[in-house]
């Protein structure tokens, strides 16, 4: 049996505040989404665009657990996202300050 060691951040502080909503996510098919198999904090979930339903909350590393926490109502730190939110992207209930 090969074990490996895989560091992945457990806050990143994209949010602004401790209030915020957020929901389980399965990500396993989000590899496109993947650098390194880690989908990392603040990605918008499935994708940057119109069927966006929030951002995730912490990195995810698909290889050991592919379940990620997604934040559906808060205010999110714009400059902590790997990118800003695309035109398309319909997220009411997140603040992006």
């Amino acid at each position: 049996m090969k074990f490996t060691n895989t560091t992945v951040a457990a806050d990143v502080g994209i949010l602004h505040n401790d209030h915020y909503v957020a929901i389980p996510y399965d990500c396993t098919s989000l590899t496109s989404l993947a650098t390194n198999g880690v989908i990392k904090a603040g990605t918008f979930i499935p994708a940057n665009d119109s069927t966006a339903v929030g951002v995730l909350f912490t990195d995810v590393n698909l290889n050991d657990n592919p379940n990620g926490t997604v934040v559906i109502h808060g205010f999110i730190k714009s400059a902590k996202l790997p990118e800003q939110p695309s035109a398309s992207v319909n997220l009411p209930m997140l603040k992006f300050m």
